[in-house]
């Protein structure tokens, strides 16, 4: 990877291979987005700008994100329910 090339958003394996440059990045832009095959799996931000997405109490920091990012539920999906069964311990 090209470190005098500065993007918003990086694969996977770039990340692991220069994270120096994704945290040049996010000092740029105030964030990063990484994906992993083509899909969103991280999101590294910028200290400074984490301020800005927690002032508001109501709001989590992932809504906060998926706002100012112009991410939308089509993109983070839904988290699939855990199902937990408890079984009794034989004594």
């Amino acid at each position: 990877m090209s470190s005098d090339v500065i993007r918003s958003e990086y694969s996977a394996r770039e990340f692991n291979r220069d994270p120096s440059a994704i945290s040049r990045a996010a000092h740029k832009y105030g964030s990063v987005r990484i994906l992993n095959r083509g899909e969103l799996s991280l999101i590294v931000l910028d200290a400074a700008k984490y301020p800005e997405f927690t002032r508001n109490e109501s709001r989590s920091l992932l809504d906060s994100m998926s706002r100012d990012l112009g991410l939308n539920e089509e993109i983070l999906g839904e988290p699939d329910r855990m199902r937990v069964s408890l079984k009794p311990v034989d004594e």
